[in-house]
């Protein structure tokens, strides 16, 4: 199939224009006419267009996309409806495509899990597994709901990790400017001046010129060296799984970090593995899924390896004890949840612990980091100091009055 930029009326006669996969130009118009769309003009998409036209959804546009699901199953409207009104309404040619993509595919028979499982890039295993669990139950409301839910707190974990990165990031990126210019632009100057009393320079003072004509002479290396490694990092961790596994484990153990990452990783997954299995999803499933939606390498591990104790008829909290990266607080509510029959409940208050601790934990990795930041800024500018004061304090006390 081909894909065709096109222009067409709807049945209100709003003029819509996107991209649209088809055998023909036939094909096409009997597949817009099925949408209830009247075709106008159509050409063969060039690569150009294609690509500007498939601009990567956001997990916002999802979540926006459930809620008007959830809305129209509470309505009692049938899917197909749903899904023919979004897309006559919705701006995105990408959601619009996406949207032609599923009302072809659940008439042609499928339904509208299967017909989501076509576009794994956009809908989640997970996702899916919600779905089919509410085309088994007939409650699509709920399940609409439970996807949008759980996208809403995807989205806030996202953010929570990006502030947690992002605040370092910057910060370091600030100090690292300073030095830059203290040490390229200030303290040459200074070193002329020192250096023109013609006294006996202190080691303190060498170190200092010795660090200033590292920097003026290879600043540009100074200041691409960090971009490099930055880019190499990212190519190593893609293309090594081993180096890839390495990281995802050591990064846990970094102070604060380490701990704040480690909390959410656990928060996600809880919040997840809880989801499913209150939709009836099988343990082994439940596992399988998180395994495969989780980003962390060395979780996705620990993960395989307790899917394979359960499958092996270990009890869900026995195959958790076995891994090294769950605390006990994880253990204990599972041991609580699978005593009491609320397995589900006892996973989601672990979720919320973990989402409630993250956020205090990120407000105190905050308000360390901005007091070290400046005692390290400080201890920079008193070397400076101390070494450009030295000298002239030197040769102030051997004037002679």
């Amino acid at each position: 199939m081909a894909q065709y930029a096109y222009k067409a009326i709807d049945r209100k006669g709003k003029s819509i224009s996107g991209l649209y996969e088809a055998s023909g130009l036939e094909d096409l118009e009997y597949r817009l006419s099925n949408n209830g769309l009247d075709l106008v003009t159509a050409q063969p998409a060039r690569q150009s267009q294609t690509l500007f036209a498939r601009k990567r959804l956001t997990r916002r546009d999802l979540i926006v996309f459930f809620i008007d699901l959830e809305q129209m199953a509470t309505a009692g409207i049938p899917i197909i409806e749903s899904l023919a009104e979004m897309r006559d309404s919705i701006a995105s040619p990408t959601m619009r495509e996406i949207l032609s993509g599923l009302i072809d595919a659940i008439s042609g028979g499928k339904t509208l899990s299967e017909a989501m499982a076509a576009y794994p890039k956009i809908f989640n295993q997970m996702t899916i597994k919600l779905i089919v669990a509410g085309e088994k139950s007939g409650n699509m409301a709920h399940v609409f709901k439970e996807a949008k839910d759980a996208l809403r707190w995807e989205d806030d974990v996202v953010r929570k990790t990006r502030k947690l990165a992002s605040y370092p990031a910057f910060v370091g990126t600030v100090v690292f400017a300073v030095v830059c210019f203290l040490m390229i632009y200030l303290v040459p100057k200074l070193v002329t001046f020192i250096l023109s009393m013609d006294q006996e320079v202190p080691f303190m003072t060498r170190t200092l010129i010795a660090t200033s004509e590292i920097f003026v002479n290879h600043w540009v290396a100074i200041l691409i060296a960090p971009i490099v490694f930055f880019i190499a990092s990212r190519q190593l961790l893609k293309r090594s799984r081993r180096a890839r596994l390495w990281y995802d484990e050591h990064k846990l153990s970094v102070p604060l970090l380490g701990e704040a990452m480690q909390k959410l990783l656990l928060s996600r997954f809880t919040r997840n593995f809880a989801l499913l299995y209150d939709a009836g999803v099988s343990i082994l499933d439940c596992l399988k899924i998180s395994q495969e939606t989780v980003t962390n390498t060395y979780l996705a591990g620990e993960l395989e390896y307790i899917r394979e104790q359960v499958a092996e008829g270990a009890t869900l909290n026995e195959a958790f004890a076995t891994a090294r990266l769950f605390p006990p607080l994880v253990l204990r509510m599972l041991k609580v949840g699978e005593t009491t029959g609320e397995l589900g409940t006892s996973i989601t208050n672990v979720s919320e612990f973990y989402s409630r601790d993250v956020n205090e934990l990120i407000d105190r990795i905050q308000a360390k980091i901005e007091p070290g930041m400046t005692i390290f800024l400080g201890l920079i500018l008193g070397w400076i100091m101390l070494s450009v004061l030295g000298p002239i304090y030197s040769v102030i006390t051997k004037i002679q009055f």
